[in-house]
């Protein structure tokens, strides 16, 4: 085969930005790019920031499992739907420093605790400080997902060490009504916004496969 007759490999990725500004339009463009040439950017770039070939090992623990008053589709733990899941109190706090300490000990270095709630009351926040407080002095990072939250109920958070701050947007805005109706898009925003207020980081993800177009996805 001649040389000249072998395809080009993806331009060499430009120094990695970080933005915020991005429009629907870019991103769009990015979705429709070649996947493994969109693979090569990424893991050029993270080689440019991170050790290439380490990962870090996180444990996701449910602190409260079921019967949660939202409505959203995807989730098995809604009380709205019949799953089968057997409804459970929070969990006691020695109960999840075992576990903690248990995750710990086989290599994680990132503890999540996740509530099936709305939002959770304040004597829960408590109960969740509490727990944040005892994985922090095992040395472990701390993450929780309880739903949204109040401000104060953020700061509470803050206090208590915590880390990360799990809280997806799911979709779309303009989707957000075909997979859940209990709440509003700009509910998801005002709580990320309480987050990221009280000086705690944020996680935020969503779900693909739902329904949605490219469009709902960029």
């Amino acid at each position: 085969m001649r040389a000249d007759s072998i395809a080009p490999g993806p331009a060499e990725p430009r120094a990695s930005i970080l933005r915020h500004d991005w429009r629907v339009e870019e991103v769009e463009a990015l979705l429709e790019r070649p996947f493994n040439d969109l693979l090569y950017d990424a893991q050029t770039a993270h080689r440019r920031h991170f050790d290439p070939n380490d990962v870090q090992i996180s444990s996701l623990l449910s602190i409260k499992t079921g019967a949660c008053s939202e409505d959203c589709a995807y989730c098995p733990q809604s009380v709205r739907h019949d799953t089968g899941l057997e409804r459970e109190a929070l969990m006691p706090l020695a109960e999840v420093l075992r576990a903690a300490d248990e995750a710990r000990r086989q290599g994680a270095t990132r503890f999540c605790m996740g509530a099936a709630w709305r939002g959770p009351k304040d004597r829960d926040v408590e109960r969740v400080a509490a727990m944040v407080e005892g994985v922090k002095a095992l040395g472990m990072e701390t993450c929780v997902t309880l739903g949204m939250l109040t401000d104060a109920q953020a700061a509470r958070l803050k206090e208590s060490g915590l880390d990360y701050y799990n809280h997806n947007l799911d979709t779309s805005e303009e989707y957000y009504s075909q997979v859940i109706t209990t709440r509003t898009y700009q509910d998801r925003l005002d709580t990320l916004r309480r987050v990221r207020d009280a000086g705690i980081n944020v996680c935020c993800g969503g779900i693909l496969g739902m329904g949605e177009t490219t469009r709902d996805r960029a």
